[in-house]
């Protein structure tokens, strides 16, 4: 099995490496579609002009927003233990969450992440020399793990996730899995489902310590921001829908439609996942007779306004904090759904669709707590939405529910710091002679 294992990565080695000429290609493909920073690209082949810092550095990769939100506490305090940390991402717009953070805190570095090809991954390696390698919830880089087991550098997944389709996806490589999984050092789990698959899959040092991302702080809110907003609606009603995707923008419309007929004052606002939507979203209102402005383009909204579509970055706390209720988006559609809890930070009700795989622990609370409302098409969010705004006494009690259900499942960030003690202290130890002697970088 062993041997079937090391042949599918051997495999799995050639084709990255075939594909390493027509990156450039697919990078500038990426930039067009505003998917890659056009300043910064060449940090995904592990091109960069920042200096390797001395001293113990763990690198910390977390792909998008949401993981990233997840291990900003991790990473604080992995700097209060006298570690550098280089975060690395993959999207945009959590590179614009880094940056900000690294304003705040040198020790904190961001870098986007190199592509998963042998020859990137050591030229990475061989200029960041890490003590050890933190992954947030479930990526598995086939190239970069093998890498760092061989360098010797300790791996470990924190917020450890395996969904429904990823856990489909790396069953159907059984003879790889062990060989792959096997040479992570450690991996911290949510819960029982989790740990349970990355088990079956091979790891062999599985812990469960929660969920990162219930310990993440509430965003911070620009308060004359919040205040002019507030003033330039005036007391209007709210209908707030977040993180939403192609598909289910239609469905919200329908429902302000259905709204506004007995809330004709009613002001609609969309967030959406991407940004760069708004102005689709815009048009889309705009076929269906519903007056709509772009905060990006227009400010605030004025008294005319319909629908105000946000197509900032950074700014969901400030929209969960004027709305008594906010339907988290990814959820109408089979996408999985969107992390509930910074709607709960601020004090919103949150209404979901049905289709929340991806948060089914989150929102398992959430709805054994009575503390959010399932809704399934325009109909039925019309009807929640209304008695959200008619029933001040009911919202307040879904969102007082949400808070404390949360309160009762949070402490992960201690027990993943407890349970990585030893290796940070064993990298800590072993960082000096890493800098002063690199390993064999041959993979």
């Amino acid at each position: 099995m062993r041997m079937l294992g090391d042949l599918a990565l051997q495999t799995y080695w050639l084709a990255t490496q075939a594909a390493r000429p027509f990156l450039p290609l697919f990078i500038a493909r990426r930039i067009r579609a505003g998917k890659e920073d056009r300043q910064r690209h060449q940090e995904r082949l592990a091109q960069t002009a920042k200096p390797r810092p001395d001293g113990p550095l763990a690198w910390v990769h977390a792909a998008s927003v949401g993981e990233t939100n997840a291990i900003l506490p991790l990473c604080t305090a992995l700097t209060e233990r006298g570690f550098t940390v280089l975060v690395t991402t993959v999207t945009t717009t959590a590179a614009q969450i880094l940056d900000d953070k690294a304003s705040a805190n040198p020790l904190i570095l961001h870098q986007y992440a190199p592509f998963d090809v042998p020859s990137i991954i050591q030229k990475f390696l061989d200029h960041w020399q890490p003590s050890l390698a933190i992954f947030a919830e479930s990526e598995i880089w086939p190239m970069t793990i093998k890498a760092l087991s061989v360098r010797k550098i300790p791996l470990a997944i924190v917020n450890g996730r395996m969904s429904d389709r990823s856990f489909r996806r790396w069953r159907k490589f059984r003879s790889a899995t062990p060989s792959l999984f096997g040479r992570i050092d450690q991996v911290l789990v949510r819960g029982d489902e989790d740990l349970l698959r990355f088990q079956e899959l091979g790891a062999e040092r599985v812990t469960i310590t929660g969920n990162l991302k219930y310990d993440s702080p509430a965003p911070d809110i620009d308060p004359d921001q919040l205040a002019t907003l507030k003033r330039d609606i005036a007391g209007r009603p709210i209908f707030l829908a977040t993180s939403t995707h192609s598909g289910e923008d239609e469905i919200i419309l329908k429902a302000y439609q259905i709204l506004r007929q007995s809330i004709p004052d009613l002001l609609s606002c969309i967030v959406p996942r991407h940004p760069r939507r708004g102005a689709e979203i815009v048009e889309l209102a705009k076929s269906l007779g519903i007056s709509a402005e772009l905060r990006t383009a227009s400010g605030n909204p004025t008294a005319a306004c319909e629908l105000y579509v946000a197509d900032t970055m950074g700014e969901l706390g400030l929209f969960y904090s004027i709305a008594p209720a906010a339907l988290v988006g990814g959820s109408l559609e089979p996408i999985g759904g969107h992390n509930p809890i910074e709607a709960v930070q601020q004090g919103c009700a949150v209404l979901s669709g049905p289709h929340v795989f991806n948060f089914r622990e989150v929102f398992g609370v959430l709805e054994g707590a009575e503390a959010c409302v399932i809704v399934h098409d325009a109909v039925e969010i019309a009807a929640a939405v209304t008695r959200c705004l008619s029933d001040p006494l009911y919202t307040k009690a879904l969102a007082t529910n949400a808070t404390k259900s949360l309160d009762n499942v949070g402490g992960a960030v201690d027990r993943s710091l407890s349970a990585l003690e030893p290796t940070l202290l064993r990298a800590i130890r072993k960082s000096a002679d890493l800098i002063k002697h690199p390993r064999n970088t041959a993979a």
